[in-house]
């Protein structure tokens, strides 16, 4: 039996589709049967198959994302890479009848220094590269780092150091976008508010030679948990604004 350490839904209506990180250095992606209907839709009643296994992390994947509308997906793991693959789901722009369920990897991101423990897909609001996302990656080395695409290449934007004093487990995005959370092994919980190009001149001089937006750490609570922060997430804006949930 293979164990899996992180799984998430596609955000497409149908097919359910879901992608599953594995201790084998693999990724899963399964799916039910699109005939069935609304009122099959019980977890109990749904049929699963294993469509594709994604290969190429060197060892344990640790986490998977996808962005906004499916059309890519996130992987990281302990082989200390970010990868990045195209999807081409049901559905989505870009697919057609012949690639339909085809994956095909954009790249593989190198700089982390230790195991990379979570991805997280953010909107890039016409900050960083010409992408309409950027990736956010956390990982064992204490850091998080900002990955970019500009025509078509992706490249490390920015690294976000001295917030955390170790292992950062755990990345959050706002629904808005406009702000990240970060947990980590010091059982701290950091905040960081995005800024424009424009205001990161004006209130960061030293980051001006670097065209893009700019993440910088706004709040910290240092005692939040006793021990690691393995899990957040950011609540919905029907909820409230500004209200997260932590798991350590």
């Amino acid at each position: 039996c293979t164990h899996h350490r992180s799984v998430a839904f596609a955000p497409i209506q149908s097919p359910l589709i879901l992608a599953m990180a594995s201790f084998d250095a693999t990724v899963s992606i399964w799916e039910t049967d699109p005939s069935r209907t609304a009122n099959d839709l019980q977890v109990n009643s749904l049929d699963w198959e294993c469509t594709t296994q994604l290969e190429g992390h060197d060892n344990e994947v640790k986490c998977v994302a996808w962005n906004a509308v499916g059309s890519l997906l996130a992987t990281c793991g302990r082989d200390k890479t970010v990868w990045i693959w195209e999807c081409f789901l049901p559905g989505v722009i870009g697919s057609t009848a012949h690639t339909a369920g085809d994956f095909e990897c954009l790249a593989v991101l190198n700089g982390h220094e230790g195991d990379v423990k979570c991805v997280q897909f953010a909107a890039s609001h016409g900050q960083w590269g010409d992408g309409d996302e950027i990736c956010l990656s956390s990982a064992y080395d204490d850091t998080i780092k900002v990955w970019a695409e500009d025509a078509g290449d992706w490249y490390c934007a920015l690294s976000i150091g001295n917030v955390h004093s170790d292992t950062v487990w755990s990345l959050a995005v706002s629904p808005g976008g406009g702000r990240l959370v970060s947990g980590s092994s010091d059982g701290s919980i950091a905040i960081y508010k995005g800024y424009t190009r424009k205001e990161k001149d004006e209130r960061f001089p030293e980051e001006r030679n670097a065209s893009s937006g700019h993440w910088h750490c706004v709040g910290r609570l240092p005692e939040a948990h006793a021990a690691e922060v393995y899990t957040l997430h950011y609540a919905p804006s029907r909820a409230g604004h500004g209200r997260i949930a932590s798991g350590g």
